[in-house]
């Protein structure tokens, strides 16, 4: 049993919180809340800002309107599923010009997401995607050439990502091509490189070297508040901090990636997980590292 945290201590140490990673409607998959109900919330919670995330594609007008309609500092991206072309310059380009400060690269149809659940679906959550759906473990999607190179639609990201100083993410890529992309990003000089979602067990287990490797190279591990939710568990708290001290809070960025039915909404989901782990005897000083400064840095917020 850890130590108690009172609520009035979660609150304070809450205050400034930033959430790079949440899933809100409107979206294919059923969500807690839309966009606007999740910014209220985090505004009225005391955070900073937040950024949405969508399966689908393209969040930075999104975030726009968002933050006009509630006063929440709000921000997006794009995502580079089927849905926007797949790894397309032109749908990243579509972004950073609206504002989008995150690339995330293939989740639901990256070719190592349908190699382990067969479908752009997930074991947990099965969602109406009929086209192409029964030809996707044929047409997931990679960004490595028949030589194992990175493709030159990928190059084009990059150069992209580098111009306009937005963050690139591993989605659900597989070992591979995620060492591939952040050991070129590192070469091209990305200063803005993230591990998604490090406890997702079901796409990989990474190794506290293997971590390293990808620490050395500027590569920051997002740990989220999802994967110790009932709804979605994977990993207790202790286990997430044994795993965040294998490359110490200096080289994390926490996040909710809530949303999902069946767990909290993206701000409580925060919340109780920061809760778990000054339980577990985090300090509040490396918890403000990756609540807060690390997710600054990400999103231009220095």
């Amino acid at each position: 049993m850890g130590k108690q945290i009172s609520s009035e201590y979660l609150d304070d140490v809450f205050q400034g919180a930033i959430d790079c990673h949440q899933h809100t409607g409107p979206s294919l998959f059923p969500r807690t809340c839309d966009s606007i109900d999740s910014a209220l919330e985090a505004k009225a919670a005391g955070m900073r800002a937040i950024c949405f995330k969508c399966h689908q594609g393209i969040t930075a007008d999104r975030a726009q309107l968002v933050q006009k309609a509630t006063g929440m500092e709000c921000y997006g991206g794009v995502v580079m599923n089927r849905y926007s072309g797949g790894i397309n310059p032109y749908s990243v380009e579509a972004s950073v010009r609206l504002g989008g400060r995150y690339i995330w690269f293939p989740t639901q149809w990256a070719a190592h997401h349908i190699a382990q659940y067969h479908a752009p679906e997930y074991f947990h959550m099965k969602i109406a995607i009929e086209y192409g759906k029964k030809q996707a473990e044929g047409k997931g999607i990679t960004i490595l050439d028949e030589n194992c190179n990175l493709t030159p639609e990928t190059m084009e990201v990059l150069t992209l990502a580098k111009q306009h100083d937005n963050a690139i993410a591993s989605g659900h890529l597989s070992k591979k091509e995620i060492v591939t992309l952040f050991k070129k990003g590192q070469e091209i000089g990305l200063k803005k490189m993230v591990l998604q979602h490090v406890q997702l067990n079901e796409l990989w287990v990474w190794s506290p070297s293997e971590q390293k490797e990808l620490v050395d190279m500027g590569v920051l591990i997002e740990h989220v508040a999802l994967y110790i939710h009932e709804g979605r568990y994977l990993l207790s708290p202790k286990e997430n901090v044994d795993m965040i001290n294998i490359v110490g809070p200096q080289n994390v960025v926490f996040a909710s990636d809530c949303g999902q039915l069946k767990v909290p909404t993206p701000t409580k989901g925060l919340k109780i997980f920061i809760g778990k782990l000054l339980e577990e005897g985090v300090s509040r000083e490396d918890i403000d590292i990756m609540l807060k400064k690390n997710p600054a840095r990400i999103l231009g917020l220095e």
